[in-house]
């Protein structure tokens, strides 16, 4: 009789350790997501800020470069139209052969000078998503974070706000590397 009043509390016992132990497995295993909005991190982060007003710079003045070319053909438009009547016909085509020669030029360098700013822009970029991409460990390893997800266009239906970290790592992005 003695023994059946001891199995009660041994079993009572054993299920009280396993309870516990899967309550700790399952904190444990606890999954703890957050997301990160990168493009306005990295645009309002002091580097991006930085990298951005560098990049317009360059911009405006390659546009201001490009926008006087292209006014210099205007007026050498304009010259061909006027003198069109006057020249002969030989002459006429060579000067709409030069004017055509400069317009293509013209494109080109405007597809160039594009492009170079595009390679600019991500050189520029590329260096603080590195750096940020870090950061952002850094935070997960710290808050305990099972998945950071990055969002970008709007991609993200629905989520509470205390889950968005881009604040937390545009702080501590520019505590990092300032």
């Amino acid at each position: 009789m003695l023994r059946l009043s001891r199995t009660p509390l041994l079993l009572a016992l054993i299920l009280g350790l396993f309870t516990s132990a899967v309550a700790f497995a399952q904190k444990k295993d606890e999954v703890v997501i957050g997301y990160v909005n990168l493009q306005r991190a990295i645009l309002e982060v002091e580097e991006g800020k930085r990298a951005k007003a560098q990049l317009k710079v360059t911009f405006e003045k390659k546009q201001a470069e490009l926008q006087k070319r292209e006014a210099e053909l205007m007026k050498l438009k304009e010259a061909l139209e006027r003198e069109a009547s006057a020249a002969s016909d030989a002459a006429n085509r060579q000067k709409v052969i030069e004017f055509q020669n400069k317009m293509m030029e013209l494109q080109k360098v405007f597809m160039e000078e594009q492009k170079g700013l595009a390679e600019l822009e991500q050189g520029a970029l590329s260096g603080i998503t590195t750096k940020m991409r870090g950061v952002i460990d850094e935070i997960g390893k710290a808050g305990g974070y099972t998945l950071i997800l990055e969002v970008q266009d709007s991609r993200l239906l629905y989520a509470k706000t205390h889950l968005d970290l881009t604040n937390e790592v545009i702080r501590k992005y520019n505590q990092k590397f300032k």
